[in-house]
């Protein structure tokens, strides 16, 4: 009488087992020992919507366990791009992983721009593919769990989601269009330009200066870009 209560159990069951063990096996491969520096700021700007200024946070940053040093520039942000009907579940709010999604969404939107995501241990600029940032994203968050100062829950599972949801559902964002948002230094600096040179002049050298020139990047992180 009792074998077929239980079989159903057994079934509803088996896939939250499943789900668990591959969590912890995700956990396990992605290297927690990154560095993360500071407490990031970011400025309302209207319901949603937030502007992180680098100008503002000159401490923060990320050190990735191969030595990368990722320092967002400046950008427009909503966090985690959680579903609203999530928010009051505890650790699906948009700012739960604020690191983590500050720093994926940099290095998105400085793949839009073609600029540079990040800087290698020589210093030198190195540029990330998507797959790249997408576990960046995950190293962020496992050094958030890790490191006992963020007093944030070790949950191999809830990693192992945040990174299944962005690397399959990230691709539209990842070729979107660039929204530069500019510091504070370097629109004063601009402002400066303009007004102490003439303008059609200052205005193309000023563009041609802004304009990255294009390259292709390697998997490995390259110091290139090109489409």
């Amino acid at each position: 009488m009792h074998a077929r209560p239980l079989f159903a159990v057994a079934v509803l069951t088996l896939p939250l087992l499943l789900n668990s063990c591959s969590g912890k096996r995700f956990y396990a491969e992605v290297d927690g020992a990154g560095k993360i520096t500071g407490q990031p700021c970011v400025e309302w700007k209207k319901p949603d919507k937030f502007v992180y200024v680098r100008g503002k946070n000159p401490s923060f940053s990320f050190k990735r366990p191969n030595g990368d040093t990722i320092r967002p520039g400046s950008i427009e942000t909503d966090g985690g791009s959680i579903p609203r009907l999530l928010w009051s579940q505890k650790n699906f709010s948009p700012w739960t992983y604020a690191p983590a999604y500050l720093v994926h969404d940099w290095l998105y939107e400085a793949h839009r721009r073609k600029v540079p995501g990040g800087t290698d241990k020589a210093g030198r600029e190195v540029h990330y593919t998507k797959e790249q940032a997408d576990w960046i994203m995950a190293e962020v968050i496992k050094a958030q769990m890790e490191q006992p100062q963020f007093e944030t829950r070790k949950s191999p599972s809830q990693l192992r989601r945040i990174y299944w949801a962005v690397s399959k559902f990230g691709k539209t964002a990842w070729n979107g269009e660039a929204h530069p948002v500019m510091d504070e230094t370097t629109a004063s600096m601009i402002t400066d330009t303009l007004q102490n040179l003439p303008l059609l002049p200052a205005l193309g050298s000023l563009k041609d200066e802004l304009t990255p020139v294009p390259e292709k990047p390697a998997m490995e992180g390259s110091r290139s870009f090109k489409e």
